[in-house]
């Protein structure tokens, strides 16, 4: 029987046989504003209220903005802070940054690949949560070969370290090959659409789960995502 990670969205795992893989590597893509950071924030969180470290690289947003995003929502961290790491991809760009782990260049992906180890290091042993916001940001400012070479050694360093890990992409920016090699190193993945102002996702596929494929709708509201099915 394999074992499961909560969520944190009752409705989603019931779509997934109680929750991702224990060390499964999870590709979100879908259009931007659909809901795939708030899904895995509200993952994040649930690990966080579970005594599971976070490991959260944010290259879209500054650190304080995902926390507000989070706490926005009614998930207050206070004490479980201490258990969030975050590598902070993203204020480089606007001339400043602080805190432990920052990425002075994106185009710098060895920089990245080594804060991520450190992390992994400063964490320890036991089942951890990682979330990638966004695998997309970060073909936009490296090579994107190099990219496709180096997400893969990420991916598998990071399930080592018994991480289950969210992986951010945005639908139709990017060339199919590089969507294929994603997807072949991962073990799911959720697709995400939007139809006028509703939103669906569906599980394409899990490793080691039984699952419908059918498209499944889900709000975003002020406490965070419903999964309705």
């Amino acid at each position: 029987m394999v074992e499961r990670v909560k969520t944190g969205i009752p409705g989603l795992d019931k779509l997934i046989e109680g929750g991702f893989p224990v060390c499964s590597s999870i590709l979100f893509v879908g259009p931007p504003g659909v809901g795939k950071s708030t899904i895995a924030e509200q993952f994040i969180f649930e690990g966080l209220r579970n005594k599971q470290p976070g490991l959260y690289v944010t290259l879209d947003s500054s650190p304080k903005e995902v926390v507000k995003s989070m706490e926005d929502f009614g998930w207050k961290l206070d004490s479980l802070k201490s258990m969030l790491k975050f590598i902070d991809g993203y204020s480089w760009r606007i001339g400043g940054a602080s805190g432990e782990f920052v990425i002075s260049n994106l185009s710098n992906i060895n920089e990245l690949n080594i804060a991520i180890s450190e992390v992994i290091k400063a964490h320890g042993a036991g089942t951890k949560r990682k979330i990638f916001d966004s695998v997309s940001t970060l073909l936009l400012y490296a090579d994107p070969s190099l990219v496709v070479k180096m997400i893969p050694v990420i991916v598998a360093k990071s399930r080592e370290a018994g991480y289950v890990q969210i992986l951010i992409l945005e639908e139709g920016v990017h060339d199919p090959k590089t969507v294929t090699t994603l997807n072949y190193v991962t073990d799911g993945l959720i697709e995400f659409k939007m139809e006028e102002d509703r939103r669906f996702l569906r599980i394409a596929r899990m490793k080691g789960t039984a699952h419908s494929r059918d498209w499944v709708p889900f709000d975003v509201t002020d406490k965070g995502v419903i999964v309705k099915k």
